[in-house]
């Protein structure tokens, strides 16, 4: 932090503080962690998952394990994509660079 003192015309002195631009451990853990607004988008789109996979339930009975097992995968797969681990994204980029 530095302080400097500044005189104006009418020979009043100021001091003004500037604070350093370094980066503080509140800053590093907001980037390692989602934002909430994906975060909430991963909720709405989960509950809309599950609200389709009871609809279609519904009207296909005989077709129920297999939606299931779909929004199974689905919701993995979007999971991987918000959580910082990420071991399918590293999966994937490693056979498209291959």
């Amino acid at each position: 932090m530095t302080t400097s003192a500044n005189r104006t015309p009418d020979g009043v002195a100021t001091e003004t503080t500037s604070a350093s631009a370094a980066p503080s451990a509140i800053d590093s853990v907001d980037r390692e962690r989602p934002s909430s607004r994906r975060e909430a988008v991963l909720a709405t789109a989960l509950v809309g998952l599950v609200a389709a996979v009871v609809l279609f339930g519904l009207a296909f009975p005989e077709l129920l394990a297999p939606a299931v097992a779909i929004a199974v995968l689905a919701a993995i797969v979007a999971l991987d994509l918000v959580l910082p681990s990420g071991e399918l994204r590293q999966m994937v980029g490693n056979r498209r660079t291959s």
